[in-house]
């Protein structure tokens, strides 16, 4: 059999980079899903009275496509007032994210929409209260949880994309102690079936 090559600094530097950085993107996502649904936090309608679109290059995939440019996000600011009518604001904003908040961007930039069904944190933050915005905060977090598996191989077994250097994905399997492994494994199924759900969900809602 031959020999299992050793691991790589390189291989775990880029390891725990990948795990620290899908804990902290898995982390934001998730609580802005939970924030999008309107459960938590205080509802209400926020009248836009101003919006500054965000314009950047990339694919239209990133973000409501307008002309050459994408749009990627924008930042609204108008008055909020709670569904009971106890908080009211009239200096308030929302920042939206063209990823996770993509229809509501489409609404307030492009359609001038007055109106926005949003969630106002203990804080004073507010986030679109939407299902879409939902399922595409879903679809990048259980997509980063896949990647925190994959980023824990590598921080364990030294293991790095690069052919040549550290062992190589076959190899890495062999080095994982058994409960990182099965951690790993788990990792990968919940973050599959979880990524495939949410792309299901956000056809659904399209």
């Amino acid at each position: 059999m031959p020999a299992v090559a050793p691991p790589s600094p390189v291989g775990r530097a880029f390891g725990i980079v990948l795990v620290v950085a899908s804990i902290i993107v898995a982390v934001i996502t998730f609580s802005g899903a939970a924030a999008a649904t309107g459960l938590f936090g205080t509802q209400g309608k926020l009248t836009v009275d101003k919006c500054v679109p965000k314009y950047g290059k990339g694919s239209a995939g990133g973000g409501v496509h307008s002309g050459s440019k994408v749009l990627k996000g924008a930042k609204c600011t108008g008055s909020f007032r709670s569904s009971d009518g106890n908080v009211v604001d009239r200096n308030a904003e929302i920042t939206l994210s063209g990823r996770a908040d993509d229809d509501a961007i489409n609404r307030v930039v492009r359609e001038k929409a007055a109106d926005l069904e949003v969630n106002r944190a203990s804080d004073g933050e507010l986030s679109v209260t939407s299902l879409v915005s939902v399922a595409n905060y879903l679809c990048v977090g259980f997509f980063f949880v896949t990647v925190l598996g994959y980023g824990l191989t590598c921080a364990v077994a030294g293991s790095f994309p690069k052919k040549g250097v550290g062992p190589s994905r076959r190899e890495a399997e062999q080095l994982l102690p058994r409960p990182v492994k099965a951690t790993e494994e788990w990792l990968w199924v919940i973050g599959g079936l979880g990524l495939l759900g949410s792309i299901i969900f956000r056809i659904v809602l399209w």
